[in-house]
């Protein structure tokens, strides 16, 4: 009677996916990294990223799987993004696709206010009650919700580059305090709502106090390579509640020495965290 063993099962399924994967060069490491899931039995942690440009800029939910592996994180990150440039919380949920997507078992949900929503109190709208009606509904589904509190905007860039639509008319002269707000209002949705906070650009206004020899920036508005790699840093901190000096990932772009200091930044601000 003829029999197939177990490997030969797993080698026909390794084979058959080869065909559904999208071409690797495309999606740089990813088609690898999928054949490697399927072999892969460390147990999974699931994560939603909700956002928009700020989120997806450098692929940075990805990136935090980088990390994760590199520093031998005992789970499995499987990450998911729907992140469009300038779409607000409330422009998400219009969306069914979107409204199926948060409904779905999650381990972490992440949501980013849009960005012009947190230049002061009178540009918010109704986005902070959008979020706090959208966390219960995640906590109602079971998973841990976050906010991705950002940063403010910057005048050292030219021509408004990368400001989305919604900004328009907007003073630079408010771009200091825009950071005093995005940290009193996502202060205040936590205190409401128990929210965790993964706070980016607390560590990133400390940054830029300091004489560094990058820019957090890429243009007016988004981040540039390392703000991105501080943003994932931040967030593999935060899925795995370990510190990020095991971390040996650097994307491209990012010198050893300029990676060094942003995970020395990382350290430090878990350090106080953990103190206070």
């Amino acid at each position: 009677m003829f029999q197939v063993s177990r490997t030969g099962v797993l080698a026909a399924i390794l084979v058959g996916t080869l065909f559904l994967l999208p071409p690797f060069n495309t999606l740089p490491g990813k088609g690898k990294e999928f054949l490697e899931d399927l072999f892969d039995g460390r147990p999974e942690q699931t994560a939603l990223f909700l956002g928009n440009s700020r989120t997806f800029y450098h692929d940075m939910p990805h990136m935090v799987r980088l990390i994760a592996d590199s520093a031998g994180y005992a789970e499995k990150l499987h990450i998911t993004m729907e992140a469009k440039p300038s779409i607000s919380l409330a422009s998400h949920l219009e969306n069914p696709k979107t409204r199926a997507l948060i409904a779905q078992r999650w381990d972490h949900v992440v949501l980013q206010v849009l960005s012009s929503e947190q230049y002061s109190a009178e540009t918010a709208g109704q986005a902070w009650d959008v979020a706090a009606n959208l966390i219960r509904d995640i906590k109602a589904n079971g998973a841990r919700p976050a906010m991705f509190v950002t940063w403010r905007y910057t005048d050292r860039c030219s021509d408004n580059a990368g400001m989305p639509a919604s900004a328009a008319g907007l003073s630079p002269a408010g771009y200091p305090n825009m950071h005093v707000n995005i940290q009193q209002q996502h202060a205040r949705l936590a205190a409401l709502t128990g929210v965790d906070l993964v706070n980016v650009g607390l560590v990133w206004e400390a940054l830029l106090a300091q004489p560094i020899d990058f820019t957090l920036y890429n243009d007016c508005n988004h981040p540039s390579i390392h703000g991105s790699y501080l943003a994932a840093l931040m967030f593999y901190a935060y899925f795995s509640g370990r510190d990020v000096t095991d971390v040996s990932y650097t994307p491209n772009g990012v010198s050893p020495e300029d990676a060094a200091m942003l995970r020395a930044a990382v350290s430090r601000y878990l350090a106080s965290k953990s103190a206070s």
